[in-house]
């Protein structure tokens, strides 16, 4: 038996499977359990590409193959070519898709709680800050003594920064013998690069940031001629210290006098205020009313348990009772805020007593 004849054949059927995977309505055609996905190679050591000229099978389905004897794959210039550009135009797509991404991901950072800033130079310019630094207050517990003296002698810590030293001396009393151990203190953030408006950048290195405005150093040292631009401003110190329900542990030889104690100061508020509501009452003050504010009214010091005795609050760490900023003098606002509390947490019970006499 001729075998080119046989060969014929054989390309026959492979062409067909082949037009039928290009031509049909999915990508891939399914054949004895198998996917057909990729183009027939007909070898080209055994069959020539002048022997397909008998054979008519784009008759069968309108196209005449091509086979290419450089690769011994069958194609088309016609669908298989328009499934390729099609295919080469969703990889076009895919880089385009990536390469957005990747420019996406690359774009700046920027910390939109610290808002934006104007240069002042050009108030028509605005700048973000796109990196921050984060400063360190300690790398160990320190003690009270080393905590008030910080505070008292501060020439380089911000106001925010204080605050975080107030939170530590606060805490100090249930440190124990723990003093000096291993321990970092994070302290706040601040903005330290700015991308502007203007196409340019600029950094802390040359340029001071204050109240929105981005001023260059000499900038600033002209507008705020007292101050200085390597200092935060306000400079602020905490002093007159005050006990808080316990006494801190003190190295000797650094023993220091209190201006007092808030558990007294509270009780003394406490008084203050019952004696104002019996005062607007004169000789008619009911004894049930009087009973209740003598008996039911507690300082932030103590607080009634369900049986209605009192639990006194865990002791503190000490507290500063004054602020200098700048030369001014002023109350702690951390002492404040205590103050002012204690007398919400009264007059809440003063009301309450007068609910009930009503």
């Amino acid at each position: 038996m001729n075998i080119r004849k046989h060969w014929k054949k054989i390309l026959l059927s492979s062409t067909a499977l082949f037009w039928a995977s290009c031509g049909g309505d999915s990508e891939s055609s399914s054949v004895a359990g198998g996917t057909i996905n990729e183009d027939p190679v007909i070898p080209d050591s055994i069959v020539n590409p002048d022997d397909l000229d008998g054979i008519k099978i784009d008759t069968l389905y309108g196209i005449r193959p091509i086979y290419n004897a450089d690769t011994g794959a069958v194609s088309s210039a016609d669908t298989c070519s328009s499934s390729s550009e099609e295919v080469q135009s969703s990889s076009s797509e895919a880089e385009s898709s990536s390469s957005e991404i990747a420019q996406s991901s690359s774009s700046k950072t920027a910390y939109p709680s610290f808002g934006t800033y104007k240069l002042a130079r050009d108030t028509s310019t605005t700048c973000e800050v796109t990196e921050v630094v984060r400063t360190y207050l300690s790398s160990r517990i320190s003690s009270p003594t080393e905590l008030m003296d910080s505070l008292e002698n501060n020439t380089t810590l911000s106001v925010e920064a204080l605050e975080l030293v107030e939170d530590n001396l606060e805490e100090s009393l249930n440190y124990g013998v723990l003093y000096g151990s291993p321990s970092t203190t994070g302290g706040p953030t601040y903005p330290s690069k700015f991308e502007c408006t203007n196409n340019s950048t600029y950094t802390t290195s040359t340029h001071v940031a204050k109240d929105g405005v981005l001023y260059t150093r000499e900038e600033y040292k002209e507008k705020f001629p007292n101050q200085d631009p390597d200092k935060p401003s306000p400079l602020c110190q905490k002093t007159d210290f005050i006990l808080c329900g316990g006494a801190p542990y003190m190295e000797s030889g650094k023993e220091r006098t209190f201006v007092g104690s808030l558990p007294n100061n509270f009780e003394s508020d406490k008084e203050t205020l019952i004696d104002s509501v019996k005062a607007t009452f004169g000789n008619n003050l009911p004894d049930a009313l009087k009973n209740c504010l003598d008996s039911n009214v507690t300082s932030m010091n103590m607080r009634k348990d369900i049986d209605g005795g009192t639990t006194y609050m865990n002791p503190r760490g000490p507290i500063a009772t004054k602020q200098i900023c700048d030369g001014d003098t002023t109350v702690n606002p951390r002492y404040q805020a205590k103050l002012d509390s204690n007398k919400a947490f009264i007059k809440k019970q003063i009301d309450e007593c007068l609910g009930k006499d009503e």
